[in-house]
């Protein structure tokens, strides 16, 4: 009975410390997930009698839980991005999702297969995996409140918004081809024209389109239900039902869950007729179950790195992490950026910003759910979970200094012109 009670203490202490978490990252401009991540470790070394992965989370476990986590950021994603965005400044995300994407997934693809000698199978789902950015690790270099936009328009923080809106989804389709080869075994075998019209146009139109009728259609119900019977919604808990709702729904519908949620965050945040106050509640109220979750996540993923999960792959798994997290994102991100006419500061930011995490354990995890029979799986979570790892502690301790620098300079150029350039 006591270890229920000091994993209470436990688990109460270390959401105690969330309160103050972002003030003091702020502070020493070190990003939240470094500092949980070292809780982990901490908690771990103490033996507190928690469930940890020993050193791999059962994959249907891992899947739900990095689901939930990824769908509620999603959504508080979607939520973030308001009106002052116009199409034109969709080119930046736009370009790192259908140029710079493609490139990293090609150049881990290769690596797997020719360097790290991974089967073809385990190299495409590598390259699929490793495709998304992050949207809850990446919190600190997005959009804030929905009501930040009225003082300026940020391309770093907006670009990565906006890539991790739609990589999320639009990386589902590959980790349906690692699926589908390896239950064919052979590309010869894999029925290309299916993957083509159903897993990637068909089920991501439908992502698309359901996303937006449904944000759509809540803030139509919103506004009509205030209007007709006096009723004036105030819970912010109903951006988690409409989280829940969207993925599954969409997902019944044979559409990506992902698309779905980011969209009808988007889609209810541009409807004019709710007001801008219950929209940023609706984003608030989000954003504390994410983070509430991302404590939990964190802690559990130090747990398992402690447990000897990094000790899953050899010297060629970590060099190609480091690799991907250092050169082959940031190259990819400038060669997609290549005709945007913004400094060289600039791109390199939004390029060196791309921050892998909980997406890359849910597709991974999500794949070996569909088939068992996957060859190096321990090596595939090991790569990733290095690669993750990198991420961290890299962007961690580097991205706060980038976003800050980034954020004096708009205010220098502010005051020199007397108005209001972007980042």
């Amino acid at each position: 009975m006591k270890e229920h009670y000091w994993i209470l203490a436990g688990i109460g202490l270390t959401t105690l410390i969330m309160a103050w978490l972002p003030s003091v990252s702020k502070r020493i401009k070190i990003s939240g997930p470094v500092i949980l991540l070292l809780i982990g470790f901490l908690i771990f070394a103490l033996g507190l009698p928690i469930g940890w992965p020993d050193p791999l989370w059962p994959d249907k476990s891992l899947m739900y839980f990095s689901e939930m986590i990824v769908i509620i950021s999603l959504m508080g994603a979607g939520l973030k991005i308001g009106e002052t965005y116009s199409l034109k400044a969709w080119k930046r995300p736009l370009l790192l999702v259908f140029i710079t994407m493609p490139l990293c997934m090609l150049a881990a693809y290769f690596m797997g297969k020719d360097f790290l000698y991974l089967s073809v199978p385990s190299s495409l789902l590598l390259a699929a995996v490793l495709a998304p950015t992050d949207p809850v690790m990446a919190s600190e270099t997005q959009l804030k409140d929905p009501q930040r936009e009225k003082q300026y328009k940020g391309k770093i923080r907006f670009s990565l918004t906006g890539e991790a809106g739609l990589n999320d989804g639009l990386a589902f389709p590959f980790t349906f081809m690692a699926v589908l080869v390896a239950q064919a075994g052979s590309w010869a075998a894999f029925d290309f024209s299916d993957w083509v019209l159903d897993k990637f146009f068909l089920k991501i139109i439908i992502g698309t389109i359901a996303g937006f009728a449904m944000g759509h259609g809540i803030g139509f119900l919103l506004d009509k239900i205030h209007k007709l019977a006096g009723i004036k919604t105030f819970d912010g808990f109903l951006a988690l039902s409409l989280t829940l709702f969207s993925y599954g729904a969409t997902e019944l519908l044979h559409g990506y869950g992902f698309l779905a949620v980011f969209f009808a965050g988007l889609s209810l945040r541009h409807f004019e007729k709710v007001s801008g106050d219950y929209k940023t509640q609706m984003h608030d109220f989000i954003h504390e179950i994410e983070r509430l979750l991302l404590v939990v996540w964190i802690i559990l993923f130090g747990g398992s790195i402690m447990n000897g999960m990094l000790s899953l792959t050899d010297w060629r798994g970590i060099f190609f992490a480091f690799v991907f997290v250092l050169v082959i994102r940031p190259l990819a991100g400038i060669i997609g950026m290549i005709g945007i006419k913004d400094s060289f500061d600039n791109k390199l930011a939004i390029s060196f910003l791309g921050i892998r995490g909980i997406g890359s354990i849910f597709y991974l995890s999500w794949a070996f759910v569909q088939f068992d029979g996957f060859e190096h799986k321990n090596e595939l979570y090991s790569i990733t979970a290095y690669i993750i790892l990198i991420s961290i502690v890299i962007h961690g301790l580097t991205a706060p200094s980038i976003i800050d620098y980034f954020k004096r300079k708009t205010e220098q150029n502010k005051n020199e012109s007397g108005d209001q350039p972007k980042e």
